[in-house]
Protein backbone atom coordinates (compact mmCIF):
# COMPACT_ATOMS: atom_id res chain seq x y z
CA UNK A 1 0.00 0.00 0.00
CA UNK A 2 1.44 3.41 -0.99
CA UNK A 3 1.93 5.86 1.88
CA UNK A 4 2.32 9.02 -0.18
CA UNK A 5 1.01 10.60 -3.30
CA UNK A 6 3.16 9.65 -6.31
CA UNK A 7 2.97 13.24 -7.49
CA UNK A 8 4.45 14.57 -4.22
CA UNK A 9 7.32 12.12 -3.70
CA UNK A 10 9.52 13.51 -6.51
CA UNK A 11 9.12 17.00 -5.04
CA UNK A 12 10.17 15.77 -1.61
CA UNK A 13 13.21 14.03 -3.08
CA UNK A 14 14.12 17.14 -5.04
CA UNK A 15 13.81 19.31 -1.92
CA UNK A 16 15.95 16.90 0.08
CA UNK A 17 18.57 16.82 -2.68
CA UNK A 18 18.60 20.62 -2.77
CA UNK A 19 19.15 20.76 1.00
CA UNK A 20 22.02 18.26 0.76
CA UNK A 21 23.65 20.24 -2.05
CA UNK A 22 23.23 23.49 -0.12
CA UNK A 23 24.77 21.93 3.01
CA UNK A 24 27.74 20.62 1.02
CA UNK A 25 28.22 24.01 -0.64
CA UNK A 26 28.07 25.77 2.74
CA UNK A 27 30.56 23.33 4.30
CA UNK A 28 32.91 23.74 1.34
CA UNK A 29 32.65 27.53 1.55
CA UNK A 30 33.44 27.51 5.26
CA UNK A 31 36.41 25.21 4.66
CA UNK A 32 37.68 27.57 1.97
CA UNK A 33 37.25 30.57 4.31
CA UNK A 34 39.10 28.79 7.11
CA UNK A 35 42.04 27.89 4.87
CA UNK A 36 42.22 31.46 3.57
CA UNK A 37 42.21 32.85 7.12
CA UNK A 38 44.91 30.43 8.22
CA UNK A 39 47.07 31.30 5.23
CA UNK A 40 46.94 35.05 5.85
CA UNK A 41 46.66 35.21 9.64
CA UNK A 42 50.28 36.32 10.12
CA UNK A 43 49.92 39.06 7.52
CA UNK A 44 46.74 40.30 9.23
CA UNK A 45 48.46 40.69 12.60
CA UNK A 46 49.14 44.48 12.37
CA UNK A 47 45.56 45.33 11.31
CA UNK A 48 42.82 46.88 13.45
CA UNK A 49 39.86 46.10 11.21
CA UNK A 50 36.27 45.33 12.33
CA UNK A 51 36.70 41.78 11.00
CA UNK A 52 39.53 41.27 13.46
CA UNK A 53 38.18 43.22 16.44
CA UNK A 54 34.45 42.45 16.29
CA UNK A 55 34.63 38.79 15.30
CA UNK A 56 36.34 35.71 16.68
CA UNK A 57 37.56 33.68 13.69
CA UNK A 58 40.80 35.62 13.17
CA UNK A 59 41.52 35.74 16.90
CA UNK A 60 41.06 31.97 17.10
CA UNK A 61 43.50 31.46 14.25
CA UNK A 62 46.01 33.73 15.99
CA UNK A 63 45.87 31.61 19.13
CA UNK A 64 46.44 28.48 17.06
CA UNK A 65 49.76 29.83 15.74
CA UNK A 66 52.74 29.19 18.04
CA UNK A 67 54.62 32.21 16.67
CA UNK A 68 51.85 34.77 17.36
CA UNK A 69 51.26 36.37 20.76
CA UNK A 70 47.84 37.99 21.14
CA UNK A 71 47.94 41.32 22.99
CA UNK A 72 44.65 42.84 24.15
CA UNK A 73 44.53 46.50 25.05
CA UNK A 74 43.03 49.89 24.28
CA UNK A 75 44.09 53.05 22.43
CA UNK A 76 47.76 52.53 23.28
CA UNK A 77 47.80 49.73 20.70
CA UNK A 78 46.70 51.93 17.81
CA UNK A 79 48.51 55.20 18.64
CA UNK A 80 51.45 55.81 16.31
CA UNK A 81 54.58 55.52 18.43
CA UNK A 82 58.11 54.24 17.78
CA UNK A 83 58.82 50.83 19.32
CA UNK A 84 55.15 49.87 19.70
CA UNK A 85 54.86 46.10 20.00
CA UNK A 86 53.23 45.64 16.60
CA UNK A 87 56.09 47.42 14.87
CA UNK A 88 58.87 46.13 17.08
CA UNK A 89 58.06 42.43 16.65
CA UNK A 90 56.93 42.74 13.03
CA UNK A 91 59.87 40.77 11.63
CA UNK A 92 59.94 38.14 14.39
CA UNK A 93 63.23 39.39 15.91
CA UNK A 94 63.07 36.75 18.65
CA UNK A 95 60.82 34.21 16.94
CA UNK A 96 57.31 35.66 17.31
CA UNK A 97 55.05 38.48 16.21
CA UNK A 98 52.51 40.35 18.34
CA UNK A 99 48.85 40.14 17.29
CA UNK A 100 47.23 43.28 18.81
CA UNK A 101 43.49 43.36 19.49
CA UNK A 102 41.96 46.63 20.70
CA UNK A 103 41.05 50.20 19.88
CA UNK A 104 40.23 53.40 21.80
CA UNK A 105 37.77 52.75 24.60
CA UNK A 106 38.40 49.02 24.93
CA UNK A 107 37.96 48.31 28.64
CA UNK A 108 38.03 44.99 30.50
CA UNK A 109 34.31 44.36 29.90
CA UNK A 110 34.84 44.54 26.13
CA UNK A 111 37.97 42.41 26.22
CA UNK A 112 36.32 39.64 28.24
CA UNK A 113 33.60 39.31 25.59
CA UNK A 114 36.25 38.93 22.90
CA UNK A 115 38.02 36.28 24.96
CA UNK A 116 34.75 34.47 25.68
CA UNK A 117 34.00 34.38 21.94
CA UNK A 118 37.36 32.71 21.33
CA UNK A 119 36.27 29.99 23.77
CA UNK A 120 38.42 26.97 24.40
CA UNK A 121 40.74 27.88 21.51
CA UNK A 122 42.57 29.98 24.11
CA UNK A 123 43.11 27.00 26.43
CA UNK A 124 46.78 26.56 27.24
CA UNK A 125 47.71 29.57 25.10
CA UNK A 126 49.74 32.57 26.19
CA UNK A 127 47.99 35.92 25.98
CA UNK A 128 48.85 39.43 27.20
CA UNK A 129 46.53 42.15 28.46
CA UNK A 130 47.54 45.83 28.75
CA UNK A 131 45.83 47.58 31.67
CA UNK A 132 45.20 51.33 31.42
CA UNK A 133 45.17 53.05 34.84
CA UNK A 134 42.83 55.75 33.52
CA UNK A 135 39.91 53.31 33.70
CA UNK A 136 40.36 53.27 37.49
CA UNK A 137 40.30 57.05 37.90
CA UNK A 138 36.55 57.31 37.54
CA UNK A 139 33.73 55.41 39.17
CA UNK A 140 31.75 54.91 35.95
CA UNK A 141 33.27 55.57 32.52
CA UNK A 142 31.31 57.07 29.63
CA UNK A 143 29.06 54.41 28.05
CA UNK A 144 30.15 55.51 24.57
CA UNK A 145 33.43 53.67 25.08
CA UNK A 146 31.72 50.35 25.68
CA UNK A 147 29.10 50.95 22.99
CA UNK A 148 31.78 51.73 20.40
CA UNK A 149 33.46 48.39 21.10
CA UNK A 150 30.30 46.29 21.36
CA UNK A 151 30.02 43.21 19.16
CA UNK A 152 26.67 41.44 18.83
CA UNK A 153 28.42 38.25 17.76
CA UNK A 154 30.80 38.25 20.73
CA UNK A 155 27.99 39.05 23.17
CA UNK A 156 25.95 36.08 21.95
CA UNK A 157 28.98 33.79 22.20
CA UNK A 158 29.37 34.81 25.83
CA UNK A 159 25.67 34.52 26.71
CA UNK A 160 25.45 31.01 25.25
CA UNK A 161 28.99 29.85 25.99
CA UNK A 162 29.45 26.16 26.71
CA UNK A 163 32.85 26.80 28.28
CA UNK A 164 31.97 29.30 31.02
CA UNK A 165 30.08 28.59 34.24
CA UNK A 166 26.55 29.86 34.69
CA UNK A 167 27.68 31.91 37.68
CA UNK A 168 30.31 33.74 35.64
CA UNK A 169 27.89 34.41 32.78
CA UNK A 170 25.40 35.70 35.34
CA UNK A 171 27.90 38.18 36.79
CA UNK A 172 28.97 39.39 33.35
CA UNK A 173 25.34 39.74 32.24
CA UNK A 174 24.62 42.04 35.18
CA UNK A 175 27.38 44.38 34.01
CA UNK A 176 26.31 44.22 30.36
CA UNK A 177 22.80 45.28 31.36
CA UNK A 178 24.28 48.54 32.65
CA UNK A 179 24.58 49.54 28.97
CA UNK A 180 21.01 49.25 27.62
CA UNK A 181 21.78 51.11 24.39
CA UNK A 182 23.71 48.09 23.14
CA UNK A 183 20.63 45.91 23.54
CA UNK A 184 18.19 48.03 21.54
CA UNK A 185 16.63 45.95 18.73
CA UNK A 186 18.31 42.83 20.12
CA UNK A 187 15.33 41.19 21.78
CA UNK A 188 16.81 37.70 22.16
CA UNK A 189 20.09 38.93 23.62
CA UNK A 190 18.31 41.35 25.94
CA UNK A 191 15.94 38.63 27.15
CA UNK A 192 18.81 36.18 27.68
CA UNK A 193 20.94 38.61 29.67
CA UNK A 194 18.01 39.43 31.96
CA UNK A 195 17.42 35.72 32.56
CA UNK A 196 21.10 35.20 33.36
CA UNK A 197 21.16 38.23 35.64
CA UNK A 198 17.95 37.26 37.46
CA UNK A 199 19.21 33.80 38.37
CA UNK A 200 15.91 32.54 39.82
CA UNK A 201 14.55 29.06 39.09
CA UNK A 202 12.14 30.57 36.57
CA UNK A 203 14.96 32.57 34.97
CA UNK A 204 17.08 29.45 34.59
CA UNK A 205 14.19 27.54 33.01
CA UNK A 206 13.56 30.37 30.56
CA UNK A 207 17.26 30.59 29.77
CA UNK A 208 17.29 26.86 29.05
CA UNK A 209 14.30 27.41 26.78
CA UNK A 210 16.19 29.98 24.72
CA UNK A 211 19.29 27.79 24.49
CA UNK A 212 18.52 26.04 21.15
CA UNK A 213 17.64 29.32 19.42
CA UNK A 214 20.69 30.99 20.96
CA UNK A 215 23.04 28.29 19.74
CA UNK A 216 21.54 28.54 16.24
CA UNK A 217 22.11 32.29 16.35
CA UNK A 218 25.72 31.69 17.43
CA UNK A 219 26.25 29.25 14.56
CA UNK A 220 24.91 31.77 12.05
CA UNK A 221 27.11 34.46 13.60
CA UNK A 222 30.19 32.24 13.31
CA UNK A 223 29.50 31.55 9.64
CA UNK A 224 29.00 35.25 8.96
CA UNK A 225 32.24 35.97 10.81
CA UNK A 226 34.16 33.57 8.55
CA UNK A 227 32.64 34.99 5.37
CA UNK A 228 33.37 38.60 6.40
CA UNK A 229 36.97 37.72 7.27
CA UNK A 230 37.45 35.97 3.93
CA UNK A 231 35.91 38.85 1.97
CA UNK A 232 38.22 41.28 3.77
CA UNK A 233 41.24 39.18 2.85
CA UNK A 234 40.18 39.08 -0.79
CA UNK A 235 39.68 42.85 -0.71
CA UNK A 236 43.22 43.55 0.52
CA UNK A 237 44.91 40.48 -0.95
CA UNK A 238 47.36 42.48 -3.06
CA UNK A 239 48.66 44.27 0.04
CA UNK A 240 49.21 41.12 2.09
CA UNK A 241 52.24 38.89 2.08
CA UNK A 242 51.24 35.44 3.37
CA UNK A 243 54.92 34.62 3.98
CA UNK A 244 56.22 37.38 6.31
CA UNK A 245 59.87 38.34 6.61
CA UNK A 246 61.56 36.79 9.62
CA UNK A 247 64.77 38.14 11.10
CA UNK A 248 65.95 36.17 14.11
CA UNK A 249 68.58 37.78 16.26
CA UNK A 250 69.90 38.36 19.77
CA UNK A 251 68.31 41.31 21.55
CA UNK A 252 70.63 43.56 23.54
CA UNK A 253 67.93 44.93 25.80
CA UNK A 254 70.10 47.20 27.93
CA UNK A 255 71.33 49.11 24.90
CA UNK A 256 67.91 49.24 23.31
CA UNK A 257 66.31 50.60 26.47
CA UNK A 258 68.90 53.38 26.65
CA UNK A 259 68.26 54.38 23.04
CA UNK A 260 64.50 54.30 23.63
CA UNK A 261 64.85 56.59 26.64
CA UNK A 262 66.66 59.20 24.55
CA UNK A 263 64.08 58.92 21.79
CA UNK A 264 61.15 59.27 24.18
CA UNK A 265 62.48 62.14 26.28
CA UNK A 266 61.87 65.09 23.96
CA UNK A 267 58.48 64.05 22.58
CA UNK A 268 57.08 62.98 25.93
CA UNK A 269 58.19 66.13 27.72
CA UNK A 270 56.62 68.43 25.13
CA UNK A 271 53.31 66.60 25.15
CA UNK A 272 53.11 66.40 28.93
CA UNK A 273 53.83 70.09 29.35
CA UNK A 274 50.89 70.84 27.05
CA UNK A 275 48.62 68.60 29.07
CA UNK A 276 49.87 70.04 32.33
CA UNK A 277 49.06 73.58 31.25
CA UNK A 278 45.60 72.49 30.17
CA UNK A 279 44.92 70.68 33.42
CA UNK A 280 46.01 73.63 35.54
CA UNK A 281 42.83 75.37 34.47
CA UNK A 282 40.76 72.59 36.03
CA UNK A 283 39.74 72.38 39.72
CA UNK A 284 42.61 70.97 41.73
CA UNK A 285 40.50 69.35 44.46
CA UNK A 286 41.80 66.02 45.67
CA UNK A 287 40.38 63.04 43.81
CA UNK A 288 41.95 60.40 46.03
CA UNK A 289 38.66 58.60 46.67
CA UNK A 290 38.10 58.02 42.97
CA UNK A 291 41.06 55.68 42.76
CA UNK A 292 40.66 53.80 46.05
CA UNK A 293 39.75 50.09 45.79
CA UNK A 294 36.08 49.38 45.34
CA UNK A 295 34.98 52.70 43.82
CA UNK A 296 35.62 52.22 40.09
CA UNK A 297 33.47 49.70 38.21
CA UNK A 298 36.55 48.74 36.22
CA UNK A 299 37.72 46.74 39.24
CA UNK A 300 34.65 44.54 38.87
CA UNK A 301 35.19 44.17 35.13
CA UNK A 302 38.89 43.38 35.50
CA UNK A 303 38.15 40.60 37.95
CA UNK A 304 35.47 39.24 35.62
CA UNK A 305 38.05 39.17 32.83
CA UNK A 306 40.52 37.30 35.04
CA UNK A 307 37.77 34.78 35.87
CA UNK A 308 37.14 34.28 32.14
CA UNK A 309 40.86 33.71 31.57
CA UNK A 310 40.88 31.22 34.43
CA UNK A 311 37.82 29.22 33.39
CA UNK A 312 39.00 29.00 29.77
CA UNK A 313 42.45 27.79 30.83
CA UNK A 314 44.41 30.67 29.29
CA UNK A 315 47.93 31.65 30.38
CA UNK A 316 47.77 35.45 30.61
CA UNK A 317 50.34 38.13 31.35
CA UNK A 318 49.00 41.35 32.90
CA UNK A 319 50.80 44.54 31.92
CA UNK A 320 49.90 47.60 34.02
CA UNK A 321 51.18 51.05 33.08
CA UNK A 322 52.65 52.97 36.02
CA UNK A 323 50.96 56.04 37.47
CA UNK A 324 53.81 58.54 37.32
CA UNK A 325 54.53 61.19 39.94
CA UNK A 326 53.80 63.98 37.45
CA UNK A 327 50.36 62.52 36.81
CA UNK A 328 49.53 62.58 40.50
CA UNK A 329 50.75 66.15 40.78
CA UNK A 330 48.76 67.46 37.83
CA UNK A 331 45.58 65.57 38.80
CA UNK A 332 45.79 66.74 42.41
CA UNK A 333 46.30 63.25 43.83
CA UNK A 334 48.45 62.04 46.71
CA UNK A 335 50.48 58.79 46.47
CA UNK A 336 47.78 57.05 48.55
CA UNK A 337 45.43 56.03 45.68
CA UNK A 338 48.38 54.92 43.56
CA UNK A 339 49.56 52.65 46.36
CA UNK A 340 46.04 51.27 46.75
CA UNK A 341 45.80 50.76 42.98
CA UNK A 342 49.05 48.80 42.77
CA UNK A 343 48.23 46.76 45.87
CA UNK A 344 44.83 45.76 44.54
CA UNK A 345 46.26 44.85 41.12
CA UNK A 346 48.83 42.63 42.78
CA UNK A 347 46.17 41.10 45.04
CA UNK A 348 44.03 40.17 42.03
CA UNK A 349 47.02 38.77 40.16
CA UNK A 350 47.93 36.69 43.21
CA UNK A 351 44.34 35.53 43.73
CA UNK A 352 44.09 34.19 40.18
CA UNK A 353 47.75 33.15 40.00
CA UNK A 354 48.58 35.31 36.99
CA UNK A 355 51.90 37.09 36.38
CA UNK A 356 51.82 40.87 36.57
CA UNK A 357 54.25 43.53 35.37
CA UNK A 358 53.25 46.73 37.18
CA UNK A 359 56.38 48.75 36.29
CA UNK A 360 56.20 50.53 39.65
CA UNK A 361 59.95 51.21 39.42
CA UNK A 362 59.07 53.76 36.71
CA UNK A 363 56.72 55.88 38.82
CA UNK A 364 59.31 58.68 38.90
CA UNK A 365 60.02 58.34 35.18
CA UNK A 366 58.04 61.14 33.53
CA UNK A 367 58.79 59.74 30.08
CA UNK A 368 57.31 56.25 30.42
CA UNK A 369 54.00 57.60 29.07
CA UNK A 370 53.70 60.23 26.38
CA UNK A 371 50.61 61.90 27.86
CA UNK A 372 48.00 61.52 30.60
CA UNK A 373 45.74 59.39 28.40
CA UNK A 374 47.52 56.06 29.02
CA UNK A 375 49.65 56.13 25.88
CA UNK A 376 53.09 54.59 26.12
CA UNK A 377 56.13 56.48 24.90
CA UNK A 378 58.88 54.92 22.82
CA UNK A 379 60.65 54.17 26.09
CA UNK A 380 57.55 52.73 27.76
CA UNK A 381 56.91 50.47 24.79
CA UNK A 382 60.44 49.14 24.97
CA UNK A 383 59.87 48.01 28.56
CA UNK A 384 56.57 46.46 27.48
CA UNK A 385 58.39 44.70 24.64
CA UNK A 386 60.97 43.22 26.97
CA UNK A 387 58.22 41.91 29.26
CA UNK A 388 56.40 40.40 26.27
CA UNK A 389 59.60 38.81 25.00
CA UNK A 390 60.44 37.35 28.41
CA UNK A 391 56.87 36.07 28.76
CA UNK A 392 56.80 34.43 25.35
CA UNK A 393 60.13 32.68 25.96
CA UNK A 394 59.28 31.59 29.50
CA UNK A 395 61.72 33.95 31.24
CA UNK A 396 59.21 36.30 32.84
CA UNK A 397 59.23 36.83 36.59
CA UNK A 398 56.89 39.23 38.44
CA UNK A 399 58.33 42.74 38.66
Amino acid sequence: MQTGSPSRQPHLKAALLALVIAAIALAASLLWCTRLERRYIHALAPEFTPEKLQGAALQKHAFSQPDLLVLYGSSELVKEMPNNATQFFQDYPTGFRVFPVGKPGTSSLSVLQKVAAVGDDIKGRKVAFSISPGWFFTEVFAPEYYEGNFSNMQAFELAFSTHLSFELKRDVARRMLDFPNTLDDRALLNFTLWRLAGDTMVDRLLYAGTWPLGRIYCAVGQMQDHFEAALHILDVDEKLNPVPVRGMGVMKWSEMLKRAAKLANAAATVQKKKDEVKKKHLPRASRDKSLLPGTAREWTDLELLLRVFKELGAEPLLLAMPIEDIRLEVAGLSPLPRTAYVQRLNALATKYQMPLADFREHEKDNDFLVDFLDHLSAEGWMYYNKALDDFYHGRFTNR
